[in-house]
């Protein structure tokens, strides 16, 4: 039950933070493609104003005033998603307790299969060796995925 209750804990930790970051990166990204159009259509402006060979003192001057304007905004815009990053890398602090937490099942689960063991050498007044185990395989590779007919004949051997 210990180790059970450990490992829901890192789900539920993994959870909670996937779910942070995910919600900050949907909360950032229309506040970045605002910026991106502010500085496009201001870019734009300069531009066409550039282009233009008889440009009055006034003109160039509202036109220097709205870029200065458009830059403040965004180097405030630039400042807050570097504080929404910061944000999204804190949400991903459960990952060294996660560590530890598994670390912990792992030994829980060797001690409890280490006495097993020597229960059953007792029983048969024999050494038991370990059984040798599938291991699992690891994170999936892209061009190594599973076909259907793998995931048919796995739960056929589950009896499903």
């Amino acid at each position: 039950p210990d180790a059970r209750e450990r490992l829901d804990y890192v789900g539920q930790m993994t959870e909670a933070a996937a779910n942070k970051a995910l919600n900050m990166v949907d909360a950032a990204q229309p506040v970045c493609l605002s910026g991106a159009a502010d500085a496009q259509e201001v870019a734009s402006r300069m531009s066409s104003l550039a282009a233009q060979t008889d440009l009055s003192a006034d003109q160039a001057r509202a036109a220097l005033a709205e870029a200065a304007t458009t830059l403040q905004h965004l180097a405030g815009l630039a400042k807050s998603q570097c504080s929404v990053l910061s944000d999204i890398m804190m949400a991903q602090d459960f990952q060294d307790l996660s560590g530890q937490v598994i670390k912990k099942v792992v030994l829980i689960i060797s001690h409890a299969e280490k006495q097993l063991l020597q229960l059953l050498a007792q029983s048969e007044g024999g050494v038991v060796s370990p059984v040798e185990v599938h291991k699992l395989e690891g994170p999936q590779v892209p061009d190594k995925a599973v076909g259907q007919a793998d995931v048919d004949d796995l739960l056929a051997s589950m009896g499903f």
